[in-house]
């Protein structure tokens, strides 16, 4: 019931902004790209190969982009976009005179085209976006719905005039992107630079040990946490047998996390919890031996810089985010629980059982388990 009042509030607030006649210029384009930084990172390849589409040629364009990776953004690709609009997803949620500017923003801007790549689209957020610009053209992708509610669904019937209908079965994110890139180009795409170059990345002004490896404890999911102690057995194992100093690494709401590590783990570390910016992370761990992670962004992170991840998985969307195609790199192990090992071997039992978020523990990955990964990895 209440998200229901919730959607009816959403779609008042929505409606209100919308009033607004629409001006459109056949000559601007938006990209609607909101989710958050881990999608932004395995995306952001495809961003040089919209925006010289053909059927672009010569259009002006916008990006509509999550503000938690900004930072990343004006690093990385600040060259690219035209204009830049940023959300910021927690006020557009809860503050709905915030939700009615910026939508009444994006309707004022006068879009010809909208190009949402986003799999899993949201009514409350990207397709809301999409909604308010009234562009005559809009791309899209047939969604992933598993987060829509029963009383959703057929909402965006009439959203999207040209909706890529890709595979159901598991695919790589970066793989999804790439097809639905080349379905708006009308055009293949022959080579991806999915690695971030070196000379992109920024200096420190901070002193880094010879040495190391990261350790990103934290997760803004409650549901993704891994325990302090597994996390300090593993630590406590590379610094005893590999010689590495310990630094950790997460964004200010990682505090809590990273307390009760150094409260399980014996020796010194280097805690940079909260003290760096996207981009400088990036730096960090292009100059680390490993990081040990649970699923989060920080995955993405690493991979993008030639950064060993030993990451702890449960399954959830398995081969959508994990793990990594091999002719991508070799360098991202994903490893899960062995209680469902065996059921990822066989591709039936992955479509049935794996393909969405499933409520199976991290914690049912041991600390042996990422030691014998890291021996193995470090030792091949």
């Amino acid at each position: 019931m209440l998200n229901r009042i919730k959607d009816i509030i959403y779609n008042l607030v929505g409606w209100l902004a919308r009033l607004r006649p629409v001006n459109t210029h056949s000559g601007k384009v938006l990209i609607v790209r909101v989710d958050e930084i881990g999608d932004y990172i395995l995306w952001r390849p495809m961003i040089p190969e919209l925006c010289n589409a053909n059927r672009f040629n010569g259009m002006h364009f916008t990006l509509c982009g999550n503000s938690s990776w900004r930072s990343l953004y004006e690093q990385l690709d600040a060259d690219t976009f035209d204009k830049t609009i940023w959300l910021d997803k927690t006020r557009f949620k809860q503050d709905l005179f915030y939700r009615y500017r910026f939508l009444k923003q994006i309707r004022k801007e006068g879009f010809g085209w909208v190009i949402n790549p986003t799999y899993s689209r949201d009514k409350r957020n990207d397709d809301a976006i999409v909604e308010a610009a009234a562009a005559a053209e809009n791309f899209g992708m047939v969604a992933n719905t598993e987060n829509w509610r029963t009383y959703d669904k057929g909402y965006d019937r009439n959203l999207y005039q040209h909706c890529w209908a890709g595979p159901t079965t598991p695919l790589f994110e970066l793989i999804r992107n790439q097809k639905f890139t080349e379905y708006v180009k009308g055009k293949n795409i022959e080579t991806i630079h999915w690695q971030i170059p070196e000379a992109k990345l920024p200096a420190l002004s901070i002193a880094l040990p010879e040495k190391f490896v990261v350790v990103f404890p934290g997760s803004r999911s409650k549901l993704r946490i891994w325990p302090a102690a597994y996390f300090a057995e593993v630590a406590q194992y590379f610094q005893q047998n590999y010689g590495m100093a310990i630094v950790i690494c997460g964004g200010n709401g990682d505090r809590i996390y990273a307390e009760a590590f150094k409260e399980a783990f014996a020796g010194s570390v280097t805690d940079f919890t909260g003290a760096t910016r996207l981009p400088e992370l990036l730096t960090i761990l292009h100059r680390a031996e490993a990081l040990v992670t649970i699923d989060t962004g920080s995955v993405h992170l690493a991979a993008a810089v030639g950064c060993r991840v030993l990451g702890i998985f449960n399954g959830s969307q398995y081969g959508r985010f994990s793990p990594y195609p091999v002719e991508m790199t070799n360098t991202v192990i994903s490893i899960y629980p062995t209680e469902i090992a065996e059921d990822l071997i066989n591709p039936t039992i992955i479509q049935e059982k794996y393909l969405y978020i499933v409520a199976i523990p991290y914690h049912w990955v041991q600390p042996k388990h990422v030691i014998e990964n890291l021996n193995h990895s470090f030792h091949a």
